[in-house]
């Protein structure tokens, strides 16, 4: 299996809910790639300061659309 070029940041504070964000955005990204690529339009970033829409990537919602896929077998 090809390793992902994405990594889920690690938060350091000591509130479980603030440890658990970064992953729960990670999944939110994941999401809004998935969705893009099934309507057929692009994500909407923020890059060097500009919003910008870029093309939905296929290692960010890969791993969802297998499943997704596995589910409806």
């Amino acid at each position: 299996m090809k390793k992902s070029k994405y990594k889920v940041p690690i938060s350091k504070l000591a509130d479980p809910d603030m440890q658990a964000a970064p992953a729960a955005l990670f999944r939110a990204a994941q999401r809004a790639h998935l969705i893009a690529h099934q309507a057929g339009t692009g994500v909407v970033v923020m890059r060097d300061g500009k919003v910008v829409e870029i093309e939905p990537d296929p290692e960010m919602y890969g791993e969802l659309l297998s499943n997704t896929i596995r589910e409806e077998l």
